[in-house]
C-alpha cells in the first residue's frame, strides 16, 4: 500500500513538470527522467528501497533521541546514591 502511494506520488510529480524543467540539467530533472524510463517492476523496487531507507533513518533518529533523554528512574537512583555517599 505504501509502495503504491509512493509510486503514484512520484509519477504525479514527474507528469506535472514542464518540458523546460524536464530538460534542465538539474539532479531532480535527471532523476525524474530516469524514473519515467523505468518499467513498473523497476518503480516497485526503487520505491521499496526508498521506503526501507527512510524507515531505517527515522528509526535510528528516534533511538538516538531516546538515548539522550535521562530516564526518571535513572535520575532517582543517582540522587539516592549521592545522598547515601
Amino acid at each position: 500500500m505504501l509502495r503504491t502511494a509512493t509510486i503514484k506520488a512520484i509519477d504525479g510529480v514527474a507528469k506535472k513538470l514542464s518540458d523546460a524543467e524536464r530538460s534542465a540539467e538539474s539532479k531532480v530533472g535527471k532523476l525524474l527522467a530516469y524514473w519515467n524510463d523505468l518499467d513498473d517492476a523497476g518503480k516497485e523496487q526503487a520505491a521499496g528501497i526508498a521506503i526501507a531507507t527512510i524507515t531505517t533513518a527515522v528509526t535510528a533518529i528516534a533511538a538516538l533521541r531516546r538515548r539522550k533523554k535521562k530516564s526518571p528512574v535513572k535520575t532517582a537512583v543517582r540522587k539516592l546514591v549521592k545522598k547515601a555517599l
